[in-house]
């Protein structure tokens, strides 16, 4: 009888087998403790202690399987483990059918890294399912743990979940009911930035920024921040990157008010010397809109209360923030053309801004024509406004309308195969709807001649070094002569409102009529600019090629010139050094030659060890003006700790006037956390002593 037993097992055994290899995949059921395999005759059962079952890539090990033949299914009791690719499912018991892939099971845990599902029960397949009375933990359950609870959940593998009568909570502290919401998976569903500490203007301060999934893509919640010594701050954040048909939406917004119960004089005085306010605030929002392949949109709006507000409450964003920009800008590109609209708005009463309302535009970019000519060419039209005298009395209010339009061409003449010769030409038509000195209208007609020379010239040589991962020298040359001629530029000087002027800047500023966007303060340019182009590359190993050397030398030698400029400019020396990619050092200075001396001298040096230490030395030097040293670095200490440093000199003040010294803690793969003692010397708004710690989700 046993004998019979035996032999019909081992034919069903068989036929189960066969019968999965038709449909395409081998069904492997066995024992891990050799336990004989029995039979129930009523249910038509397998029927396996110690369970093994391995189909295809699916297998499913649990302390008793049951599996009918008939039926394709497998029903598994006690410490279920059902696992494919990477994703793991646990339960107490539960079925799974071989056809079709439908899974069902009770108290369930499932490990989809790095998330980890808990539920009372599951239904669906291994890449698709659904859990009710579902928690989702992002790594291990545990204390601080970000942490999802749900009626139910559905899951899908490399895509997404959705939550449903959710709440979001902090291990076990409740954070904001969530009723619905859908969290790809490539992306954080949960974004914490905590940061506290001790300042001397603000005194013990706590700020807290959580952003948590409202719907694909978008984020929001409380930035709020408490200062012993000034109040409560509090404002809504956001941030979006997320897709309607063929329009994206990119952007993330920052914003606080706070009643300031700090003296006037802690408050202290604005950029203008006035006295800052005790209702005080900011709204900073960034968006980038594209539709398609051709129409774009920007937007920035920064709105301060005053010019301090931003240092006081947001310091960690000052360093990058300091000079607030409220502008929106459509753009439009065709085929060769470029269509803008620009809005530049002024909602802050602390700073003086050209205001553009508005600004059209349509660019013709380089085209090329018949007989070897190109040409390029923009039409504009602008509404600006300035109330300068609204911050200094000896200013004026200024409004202007303005007509623009420039047409140029150019003709490339190869006299040799190594030199370029390009005459230029183009005219400007300027034309003002309001002008100064009682005229109704002012039009200005401007011309330009001129001509760029460039040569071209390189050497090949096979050095080789595996120490510096060099795989051939090329060595270009590039010099260059430029020459720009706009006569009477400074024409009707007294009927155009300056509004849009010339800035301070150390750096050669644009010759040619076409790129000049101070229109409104113009003087005679008769100028030529020569230099040369440098550059030494390898071969990449990775393709193409990396450069080594880059260094761009140029001069401009003035026949027409400004109030107060020599013949000769300074010579701008631009040099990057990049041996190898753990070490990179940038250079630019101006030289006078004419009395030979340094006029400005900035530089870096990074020095970068993959992950385990980098430092950044750097100088800013403008002749009795600025002289700064800095240096930052960190060093990584083992994986949880890191070291990290800033410190700033002023050599002309002689004071190490920033000290800042820190440590950066990794906790679980889910925190960052970085303590910083802090000394500051001779700042306007801050001194002495500062404690600080940032606290930062990383991952989740």
């Amino acid at each position: 009888m046993k004998l019979r037993s035996s032999i019909l097992l081992s034919v069903l055994v068989l036929g189960a087998c066969m019968r999965t290899l038709a449909a395409g995949e081998a069904l492997d059921l066995t024992s891990s403790t050799n336990k004989p395999i029995e039979f129930d005759y009523n249910s038509k059962e397998m029927i396996v202690a110690d369970a093994r079952l391995v189909y295809g890539d699916l297998t499913l090990t649990a302390d008793e399987i049951r599996y009918n033949d008939q039926t394709g299914q497998a029903n598994a009791r006690g410490n279920l483990v059902l696992t494919r690719g990477d994703v793991r499912l646990v339960a107490d018991e539960g079925t799974y059918t071989l056809a079709d892939g439908k899974v069902r099971l009770k108290n369930t845990r499932a490990g989809y890294y790095p998330l980890y599902l808990q539920g009372r029960s599951l239904e669906g397949n291994m890449k698709e399912f659904t859990l009710t009375d579902a928690t989702l933990t992002y790594g291990e359950p545990g204390f601080l743990t970000p942490t999802v609870r749900a009626s139910s959940i559905d899951f899908v593998q490399g895509k997404n979940f959705k939550a449903h009568h959710a709440a979001l909570r902090l291990g076990s502290i409740p954070l904001l009911p969530l009723p619905v919401f859908n969290q790809r998976l490539d992306a954080p569903p949960l974004e914490t930035e905590i940061r506290a500490g001790l300042r001397s203007s603000i005194g013990t301060f706590l700020t807290v920024t959580t952003l948590a999934p409202v719907s694909a893509g978008v984020r929001i919640g409380p930035n709020i921040g408490l200062f012993s010594k000034r109040g409560v701050l509090i404002g809504p954040a956001a941030r979006y990157d997320t897709q309607r048909g063929e329009t994206t939406f990119t952007g993330e917004l920052r914003s606080g008010w706070i009643h300031d119960f700090a003296g006037s004089n802690r408050r202290g005085l604005d950029s203008l010397d006035q006295r800052i306010g005790q209702e005080r605030g900011l709204i900073d929002w960034r968006h980038l809109q594209t539709t398609g392949e051709h129409l774009s949109v920007m937007a920035q709006l920064a709105y301060w209360s005053d010019s301090e507000v931003v240092r006081d409450f947001d310091r960690s964003r000052f360093p990058r923030n300091q000079q607030p920009e409220t502008f929106v800008e459509a753009t439009y590109a065709g085929d060769n053309t470029l269509g803008s609209v620009f809005v530049r708005a002024q909602p802050n009463d602390f700073q003086i801004t050209q205001r553009r309302e508005p600004e059209l535009s349509v660019q013709l970019l380089t085209s090329p024509q018949d007989l070897g000519f190109i040409h390029r060419g923009n039409v504009g039209f602008v509404s600006l406004h300035e109330n300068a005298a609204t911050f200094a009395p000896t200013l004026s209010n200024l409004s202007s309308k303005r007509f623009d339009a420039y047409y140029g061409v150019e003709r490339p003449t190869v006299l040799a195969p190594w030199l370029t010769l390009t005459p230029v030409a183009g005219a400007r038509l300027t034309h003002y709807l309001s002008p100064l000195g009682g005229k109704d209208d002012y039009s200005r007609v401007l011309g330009q001649f001129g001509g760029d020379l460039r040569g071209h010239a390189y050497g090949q040589f096979e050095v080789k070094s595996e120490r510096w991962h060099i795989d051939g020298l090329r060595h270009l040359l590039e010099p260059f002569v430029q020459y720009r001629y706009i006569p009477d530029a400074e024409k009707g000087r007294a009927y155009i409102p300056r509004i849009d002027r010339s800035v301070f800047s150390t750096r050669l500023q644009p010759i040619d009529l076409g790129e000049i966007r101070f229109l409104d303060d113009l003087n005679e340019i008769n100028t030529l600019r020569y230099g040369l182009e440098q550059r030494l590359q390898t071969r990449d190993p990775k393709g193409g090629s990396r450069d080594l050397i880059a260094l761009t030398l140029a001069q401009d030698l003035r026949f027409a010139r400004r109030l107060g400029e020599h013949r000769s400019s300074d010579l701008h020396a631009d040099l990057a050094l990049m041996p190898a990619r753990w070490l990179r050092l940038d250079f630019f200075q101006r030289l006078n030659l004419q009395n030979p001396r340094l006029e400005e001298f900035n530089s870096g040096i990074t020095f970068t060890d993959g992950e385990f230490w980098s430092a950044r030395f750097g100088t800013q030097f403008l002749r009795d003006q600025l002289e700064e040293y800095t240096l930052d670095g960190q060093i990584r200490l083992n994986e949880r700790y890191a070291l990290t440093g800033r410190w700033r000199f002023d050599a002309i003040d002689n004071s190490l006037y920033e000290q800042v010294y820190g440590l950066r803690q990794t906790i679980r793969n889910l925190w960052s956390i970085e303590y910083q003692i802090a000394f500051l010397e001779g700042q306007r708004h801050e001194n002495g002593f500062q404690f600080r710690v940032s606290l930062e989700v990383f991952k989740f």
